[in-house]
């Protein structure tokens, strides 16, 4: 008679992520351990050239922000992930900077799509995000050039956008004062 495998808990799958060598990062998702290839050129050039807006063009409506590249987030569910950038409103996150994992839930996310990480992204990371309450999320594929912003509306994303190629969106949440040229963001 075949038994079946024990299914691990988040907390043995994090230590299975605290014990990867220094050059891999991983991420723990609806109970599944996902390890990461490096990015590549396309989503490190997005990465960049947003994070450098978000950073110079001093984002906001009044409240100042914290905005991370590739920190790890611990939620209280014991997963953890990285995103691509995160965002926090300063007076949320100022008393948990310190932390590694950071574990105060971000107020915004954006994932920068790639061939090994668009199913993640896509499906169990989103719907954890949404599960954890993060208010906004943003895909960016370089592939296909296309930017779409979602937010959270009664534990379910709602776009609020989508631009493409070398459109210029304006007025979008949580950055409603900024311009992302988008053309700026490709190789």
């Amino acid at each position: 008679m075949a038994t079946a495998a024990r299914l691990k808990t988040n907390e043995e799958l994090l230590a299975e992520l605290d014990a990867l060598p220094d050059e891999q990062r991983g991420e723990v998702i609806d109970g599944g351990l996902y390890v990461m290839a490096r990015p590549t050129a396309a989503h490190q050039r997005v990465q960049s050239r947003l994070g450098a807006t978000l950073d110079f063009g001093g984002p906001g409506d009044g409240d100042e922000w914290i905005v991370l590249p590739e920190v790890s987030v611990r939620f209280p569910s014991s997963e953890e992930v990285v995103p691509d950038l995160s965002g926090w409103r300063r007076a949320r996150i100022i008393n948990g900077l310190a932390e590694n994992p950071l574990r105060v839930r971000p107020d915004w996310v954006c994932e920068i799509l790639s061939d090994s990480t668009r199913k993640k992204d896509l499906g169990p990371k989103r719907r954890l995000y949404a599960r954890q309450g993060v208010p906004h999320l943003w895909l960016i594929d370089p592939d296909t050039r296309v930017f779409e912003a979602f937010s959270l509306v009664a534990e379910r994303w709602t776009l609020l956008g989508s631009w493409s190629d070398d459109d210029v969106a304006v007025g979008v949440d949580p950055w409603p004062m900024l311009t992302f040229d988008l053309a700026r963001w490709w190789l």
